[in-house]
């Protein structure tokens, strides 16, 4: 722990140089006219417009342009160069949001994710996870860390994600267009194309946007049977479809009041899977071709979002009102080879093949629906020559979600398992969230220079859930459950500021995720179950778990000097409590949630933006995160009822890490001016790294497979010219074509080792048109 306030005390004795600079340089900077970093950018994490060098708490924001000269072009991009935020891969596809350490792959979610302010986060319904939107003629993307409970409610209890899209003018017309066209090594072409446009149709009262983007991400791993009667051989057979559609409309009928109607609309495709077949060490067997799947069928996954948004802004001179309704449509459909999946998991060798016997081919079907309808009134105050300003809402959303799978045998007489109706296995899980809140900020300038903050939010939550298992029969079980609860989420803070160029801050607030309700057998639970629930204190399997919140504390300071330099440091701690984790119990059946322990995770973060000389940019980005156990949970000695007992063990020990420390993103940009026109060359280079981390070894269901995060490093180059709103350059991804391991999945005592890495190394051309 000591390590981890060190690193604190480091960042910030890195940043005093530049806070004693601020200061000195405060009144210059007011005096003359001073070239703003293009960093800083205006976001609206607050509810209000603010500077990011002005809103009190740690975020990172890019714009559209920022993004395209970074190469951003979806959620796995994003997360790799910024601060503080990870993607966990699963299985299927699924991704898991990390902020600060913080992520769960069971109940609801932990982080947000919003598309202008409309939440589109998920639960964790069977294999379901969140969307995220394609990175194309988009206002910004702000990513906010820490809990944002008290604006943005449940579902940010780490932090959250927002997609602003790019909006109408009433005056002015504009346009964007990309062309992208990328060679990996040892794969399949990677291309897209997208072309945005906008302007006044009546000037002054009524103006539109529309945009549509297609890209396809070539596939790199080849298909190659290890069962030739399984399948068919395919290459490169993880290619990736995307297709985006946005049309927005504008309507200002009278002064100060305007109505802007949109429909936002995402369909991503996938085929087959990124992860690839190794063997595990134990299994002497001739080792698979690098990027090889041993897959014989096809599988692919069809995910179609539509969002429907009316979002009203009325002037009223002190405040505006501001109303924005949305609706949610989303559609997932999957279709997997299960043959390896169910042979791992049942612990048999992965050739088993016995031709008129036994055939192990499988196909795991899945289906997701999510509908969710979301108003939220908010009333704030406009800026103004008073000591207080304020925001203050009311928040409705109704989100339905369900999952129905199929696992089905290819041929149902020679499978592992019988088939009844059929079917393997069929699972029918249905549940619905609806969320009431109030909420409302106070801010207060007690002088010019010191300003104090207290916000608050009372929501009334309520989860129901109902799933039917079996083989899609009348006598399939049936589970239900329902819970409510009534969470408040204070925010306060702290803010002074010695001159216009810094800013110091402190912040605490409380962040929440609902609990949920567990499946539950219909059938009484045998002796043996029993015995093991009332060794860890229970009757029966629990029908509820509750939510589990956090408190984060949080001091930073932000500020620039001249045009030369911006910085943002803070250090950080989040206590998170009543842990949703997933439990299993010996001869009970499947796992069930419940709430276990403590953890804490505690940090710093920073960002340094520097331009020493004309033309040349450094930024240094980095975090640090401390995320440790803080409760010892014991599973006691188990009596297995044949005079024998097994002794007791750790489930987790106070210490454990959970997360890897270290993120860090450098990068170095640099432009100068080609010949006598406005001709501009430009280059770029930048350095992800993260650092890895080792599980402990000495807590139940250790497993040496998966008991090591690797270190990752990743590197991309860009070169080329711009003149007004053209740009065209070339580009290297993964330059060093590294290996590094993001993902790996070793199911059962099966022989297969699932390993996901970054892309081979990507050479390829940009062309871009802003007018």
């Amino acid at each position: 722990m000591r390590n981890s306030f060190a690193a604190g005390i480091s960042a910030i004795a890195l940043i005093c140089p530049a806070i004693a600079l601020a200061q000195e340089a405060g009144e210059e900077t007011r005096a003359q006219t001073t070239t703003r970093n293009p960093n800083d950018i205006v976001v609206t994490a607050t509810r209000r417009d603010s500077s990011i060098l002005e809103a009190p708490l740690s975020i990172t924001a890019y714009s559209q342009e920022s993004l395209d000269n970074k190469g951003v072009r979806n959620i796995e991009d994003l997360a790799r160069m910024t601060p503080g935020v990870s993607i966990n891969q699963g299985t299927f596809g699924i991704k898991y949001l990390v902020i600060r350490g913080l992520t769960s792959s069971v109940g609801a979610t932990m982080n947000g994710v919003y598309i202008d302010d409309t939440p589109v986060q998920v639960r964790s319904v069977s294999l379901t996870s969140n969307f995220y939107p394609a990175m194309f003629d988009l206002e910004r993307v702000e990513v906010l860390r820490g809990p944002q409970g008290t604006l943005f409610g449940a579902g940010a209890m780490g932090g959250a994600i927002r997609y602003i899209t790019a909006k109408p003018s009433l005056t002015d017309y504009s346009g964007y267009a990309r062309a992208e066209l990328g060679f990996t090594e040892g794969g399949a072409p990677s291309y897209e194309g997208g072309v945005a446009f906008g302007g006044p149709i009546v000037e002054d009262k009524i103006g539109f946007r529309v945009s549509g983007y297609y890209r396809r991400d070539g596939g790199y791993i080849d298909r190659i049977p290890y069962v030739a009667n399984r399948g068919t051989a395919r290459k490169n057979h993880n290619e990736r479809d995307t297709y985006v559609g946005q049309a927005a409309l504008t309507l200002q009928p009278t002064e100060g009041l305007t109505i802007t109607p949109s429909i936002f609309y995402q369909q991503a495709n996938r085929d087959n899977s990124d992860q690839f077949w190794e063997w595990r060490p134990a299994v002497d067997r001739a080792p698979f071709p690098e990027f090889t799947s041993g897959d014989g069928l096809d599988s692919y996954g069809r995910d179609r979002a539509i969002i429907y948004s009316v979002k009203a802004e009325a002037d009223m001179g002190p405040a505006t009102l501001i109303s924005n309704t949305a609706y949610v449509d989303r559609r997932g459909v999957n279709k997997d080879d299960g043959t390896a999946f169910f042979l791992d998991l049942f612990g048999l060798p992965t050739g088993l093949d016995i031709p008129g016997v036994l055939d192990p081919r499988a196909v795991i079907d899945l289906e997701m629906k999510q509908r969710a309808f979301t108003q939220e009134v908010r009333i704030q105050s406009n800026p103004g020559s008073g000591p207080i300003s304020y925001v203050a809402g009311l928040f409705y959303q109704n989100s339905r979600q369900g999952a129905e799978e199929f696992d089905i045998a290819t041929n149902p007489d020679q499978f592992i398992l019988p088939s009844i109706n059929g079917n393997i296995g069929y699972l029918l899980d249905s549940a619905r969230d609806t969320q009431f809140a109030v909420f409302g900020q106070i801010d207060y300038k007690l002088t010019d220079k010191l300003t104090v903050s207290a916000g608050l939010r009372y929501s009334y939550v309520t989860f129901d859930f109902k799933q039917i298992g079996g083989n899609n029969l009348p006598t399939d079980l049936v589970t239900t459950g329902r819970t409510a609860e009534s969470p408040i989420t204070p925010k306060f803070n702290i803010e002074y500021n010695p001159s216009e160029d810094l800013m110091f801050y402190a912040s605490a607030g409380k962040g929440f995720r609902p609990g949920g309700s567990n499946s539950l057998p219909t059938t009484e639970l045998d002796d043996a179950c029993l015995v093991q629930l009332q060794n860890i204190g229970y009757s029966e399997i629990p029908s509820q778990y509750r939510s589990d919140s956090t408190w984060s504390y949080e001091i930073g300071a932000k500020g620039r000097v001249g045009g030369w330099l911006t910085f943002a440091g803070d250090v950080f701690q989040i206590d998170w409590t009543d842990v949703q984790r997933s439990r299993s119990v010996l001869n009970c059946g499947n796992p069930f949630i419940d709430n276990l322990g403590k953890s804490r995770a505690r940090g710093v973060e920073a960002k340094i933006t520097l331009t020493p000389v004309t033309g040349l940019t450094l930024d240094a980005n980095f975090s640090y995160t401390d995320a440790t156990v803080e409760q010892t949970l014991i599973r006691p000695e188990i009596d297995n009822g044949d005079g024998t007992v097994t002794p007791p063990g750790n489930i987790v020990t106070k210490g454990d890490k959970f997360a890897p420390p270290w993120i860090i993103s450098l990068s170095a940009d640099y432009e100068r001016e080609l010949g006598t026109g406005d001709l501009i060359g430009f280059g770029r280079v930048q350095w992800d790294h993260r650092s890895g981390l080792d599980a402990a070894s000495g807590n139940l269901g250790f497993n040496p497979l998966l008991a090591r995060i690797p270190t990752r490093d990743f590197v991309a180059a860009r070169l080329g010219v711009r003149t007004g709103g053209t740009n065209v350059s070339l580009f290297v991804d993964n330059l060093l074509d590294s290996r590094d391991e993001l993902g790996r999945l070793a199911l059962g005592g099966g022989e297969r080792l699932l390993r996901q890495v970054y892309r081979p190394r990507t050479w390829g051309v940009t062309v871009s048109q802003r007018f």
